[in-house]
């Protein structure tokens, strides 16, 4: 009993995504063709770049609700830098830079102040949708070249599309990041107990804001992504991104209370989306429909989040109360 109960929760995200896939499998007709399948791997691209860096401050113990309106400026105010003359390349790298000059903002705005991450992030994507609605006058940006299309609608061979292979590559770096460095594991440390962080002589600060600092260098990429996908640049292009984000991070074993999580969690996590999605598209599911399961999903997986969290809390609280009385024992014997 004990080695199928550690079976489910080992791979209770693989679990879930072939049952997935089966029911879309069977229920819905043309779901399971490789051009469906490799649909759905172009459309989770910009999903599985964002949840890559988004991991790293979560696992940091931190939280940026402001994505989806960084990917909604980002991916404007480059487009709207190569339609006025800039060069391609220097427009795409100036949108990575705005986007980790946000992104540090939020994360010192956040150690330096004290305010609640989901608080600071939610005000700076309340800013930023403003901003992008006052600059494109709330209207789309059009007019790229045909080479900016490439890296989102272009294939390797003729066979594989161009943003599979960056979010690969992308999920290689996270979890290069994340295993192999030690700012992987300063950010796994601070997510887990900051205090203890802090006395071993680790700035938590400086930690939590590199998390961001990432985050934004992501956020960037899939910015660019999502432009040469759509071919412009939309006031509204990054709209529900950040739930779809947190859900699939969540899914995927990234912990709210930072500290825990794998990127191969994370990358199940967007699949798991991803399938989610392309499946209820291919079932001729409405977008509001969509939603409300979208929401169904996030609900569940942070409740479990959190009973898996209060338990573990418990046992350690059980644990300490039993350690104690060990010693006490020891105590009054040896005296």
């Amino acid at each position: 009993m004990d080695m199928l109960k550690k079976f489910f929760n080992k791979f209770t995200v693989l679990i879930l995504l072939i049952i997935v896939i089966a029911y879309f499998g069977i229920t819905a007709p043309g779901f399971m063709t490789i051009g469906n399948g490799m649909s759905l791997l172009r459309q989770i691209a910009v999903l599985g770049i964002l949840s890559t860096g988004f991991s790293m401050v979560m696992i940091a113990g931190g939280l940026d609700l402001s994505i989806s309106s960084q990917l909604s400026l980002v991916s404007c105010a480059t487009a709207m830098m190569i339609v006025n003359g800039v060069p391609s390349i220097l427009a795409c790298i100036g949108g990575i830079v705005i986007a980790v000059l946000i992104s540090t903002f939020n994360g010192f705005a956040i150690v330096t102040t004290g305010m609640p991450a989901m608080i600071c992030t939610l005000a700076m994507q309340q800013v930023l949708q403003g901003v992008v609605y006052i600059f494109t006058g709330a209207s789309p940006v059009y007019g790229l070249p045909n080479s900016m299309k490439i890296i989102g609608q272009g294939y390797i061979f003729g066979i594989v599309p161009i943003p599979i292979i960056i979010m690969i590559a992308i999920f290689l770096i996270g979890a290069f990041i994340l295993n192999r460095t030690y700012l992987g594991r300063y950010f796994y440390a601070v997510g887990s107990n900051e205090e203890a962080t802090r006395l071993s002589g680790l700035s938590s600060k400086k930690i939590m804001i590199l998390s961001y600092v990432i985050n934004g260098i992501f956020v960037g990429l899939a910015s660019i992504v999502l432009m040469s996908r759509i071919a412009s640049g939309q006031p509204l292009a990054g709209q529900g991104y950040e739930m779809d984000v947190i859900t699939a991070c969540v899914v995927g074993g990234i912990a709210f209370s930072g500290g825990k999580g794998k990127m191969l969690g994370v990358v199940q996590g967007v699949l798991v989306m991803g399938v989610l999605s392309n499946g209820l598209g291919v079932k001729g599911v409405d977008s509001y429909t969509q939603l409300l399961c979208k929401g169904i999903v996030l609900i569940v997986v942070v409740s479990i989040d959190c009973l898996r969290e209060k338990r573990a809390k418990s046992q350690k609280m059980v644990i300490s109360h039993e350690n104690k009385k060990m010693n006490h024992q020891k105590e009054g014997a040896a005296e």
